[in-house]
């Protein structure tokens, strides 16, 4: 089957690794793919046009003004059918809004699409004029999937989508990569010096990484000797800097080191991750800790009480809540007893549920029904 993905990235987080690792696994079993990758006009090499550039998975750059740019729809739309592609699978509002507005007569090709997490806003707002232009072009998509049971959609949808929305776990490959050369042994030096709390993700408010330093704080006070490192780059960097200059020795004990690419490779180096969400899907960050029997302490929000068990495969905190977060994060410290136990189960569960392989025959299975119910309406 030919596929075409498209996305418009924003970085290298949950939403492009699970393409990738999608991507390379529909390659792996015989089927021929391509990304589209979206940008403005001038925009450099994205991060997941390199990332997908050394997996030898083919990527067709497009740059377009942004917003609903239906002559950019158009010209991504006449590459697929030159390419010949059976399947249209976006990924994110922009592929949902240019080819689901379009109706399946015009477009000629199946279209699904994978939500991702809906970051929801009542306040008006680009965000907003884009959520709403979502919900509308999700009519006309022939396959919707949530990649959790528990993702909050918005009321009436899931009603309105009926036997078209479905639910897919995420996967990763089931093996861990082997170490990037560009491994920076800067960070592995900061790892290395005391017990090390890590955490991964997009410098945003969702990601709750404020409530982390707070919980940080409060087992500083209580004399622990260790130390925090957050990957990843955003919007609220300004503001946990601020935090981290208030903190006592803080600027020694938290790193806030920016984007780093393939940042699952520092996951054995952590002594546990922290993921304080204030909402999330299915988070890819969450199985690479599994895979790697790295233990979790994470908020039960979203789709991760459904991946894993409070007590059983990680710890669960209430979502801002960073005295419970640091109760929790200490209990895991000083036990490695528990601490064995819980990774032992979330790994067992990773291989039973989220890996790559098991995610993409699911797909396939989408995809052909999303081609078989097209051609009943022809």
């Amino acid at each position: 089957m030919k596929i075409l993905h498209i996305i418009d990235s924003g970085g290298l987080y949950g939403a492009e690794i699970m393409l990738l690792n999608l991507a390379r696994e529909q390659m792996a079993q015989g089927h021929q793919v391509v990304i589209a990758s979206i940008g403005t006009p001038g925009e450099r090499r994205k991060p997941i046009e390199t990332a997908a550039a050394d997996m030898a998975i083919p990527v067709r750059v497009f740059r377009m003004r942004p917003g609903p740019n239906l002559a950019g729809g158009r010209r991504i739309l006449r590459y697929a059918r030159k390419y010949g592609a059976e399947i249209l699978h976006s990924h994110g509002y922009k592929g949902d809004i240019l080819f689901g507005l379009m109706p399946r007569r015009i477009r000629g090709i199946p279209l699904v699409t994978t939500l991702h997490g809906w970051t929801s806003t009542d306040s008006f707002s680009l965000l907003r004029l884009y959520e709403m232009a979502d919900r509308i072009a999700l009519g006309n998509v022939d396959g919707v999937v949530m990649v959790s049971r528990s993702m909050a959609l918005p009321r009436g949808l899931k009603k309105r989508l009926g036997r078209r929305l479905q639910v897919i776990d995420n996967g990763i490959e089931e093996k861990i990569p082997l170490a990037d050369k560009e491994i920076r042994r800067d960070l592995l030096d900061f790892c290395s010096r005391k017990p090390t709390i890590g955490a991964i993700g997009r410098l945003s408010p969702e990601k709750g990484f404020d409530q982390l330093i707070r919980a940080f704080r409060i087992l500083l006070r209580q004399g622990l000797d260790i130390q925090l490192i957050i990957l990843g780059e955003g919007e609220e960097r300004d503001r946990l800097e601020e935090l981290t200059a208030t903190t006592p020795e803080g600027k020694e004990r938290i790193l806030l080191p920016g984007f780093i690419g393939s940042a699952s490779q520092y996951m054995p180096y952590f002594d546990l991750l922290a993921m304080p969400s204030l909402t999330e899907g299915l988070p890819i960050t969450l199985l690479e800790a599994m895979r790697a029997r790295t233990a979790v302490v994470a908020s039960a929000v979203g789709g991760i009480p459904d991946i894993v068990r409070n007590d059983v495969s990680a710890l669960l905190v209430p979502p801002q809540d960073p005295e419970a977060l640091a109760a929790s994060l200490g209990r895991l410290l000083g036990d490695k007893v528990l601490t064995g136990r819980l990774t032992e189960h979330a790994h067992q569960d990773f291989l039973k549920r989220y890996t790559s392989r098991r995610m993409a025959n699911r797909y396939t299975e989408l995809y052909r029904q999303a081609c078989s119910a097209g051609n009943k309406k022809r």
